[in-house]
C-alpha cells in the first residue's frame, strides 16, 4: 500500500514516528505491529484496520481499482 501511494519507508516512518527500519520490518513480516502502531498505520492509509493488516497476504490494491 505504501509503494503504491508512492510513499517511502522514511515518509511512512515519520509520520508513524518510528524509524524506517520499522517499516521494512513490518513489510518483511519480521515483525507485527502493536495495535497502536497498526491504528497509526491505518490512519495514515485512512483505512480500517482489517483493510490493512491481515493473516492472509492482499493482491495489490491497484488490482482491486483497475483491473484488466
Amino acid at each position: 500500500m505504501r509503494a503504491e501511494r508512492d510513499m517511502s519507508r522514511a515518509q511512512l516512518a515519520e509520520l508513524i514516528d518510528v524509524n524506517p527500519q520499522t517499516i521494512g520490518a513490518l513489510e518483511r513480516g519480521d515483525h507485527s505491529p502493536s495495535l497502536d502502531l497498526a491504528f497509526r498505520i491505518c490512519d495514515v492509509f485512512d483505512l480500517p484496520v482489517e483493510a490493512v493488516f491481515s493473516h492472509d497476504e492482499f493482491a495489490p490494491m491497484s488490482k482491486e481499482l483497475y483491473p484488466k
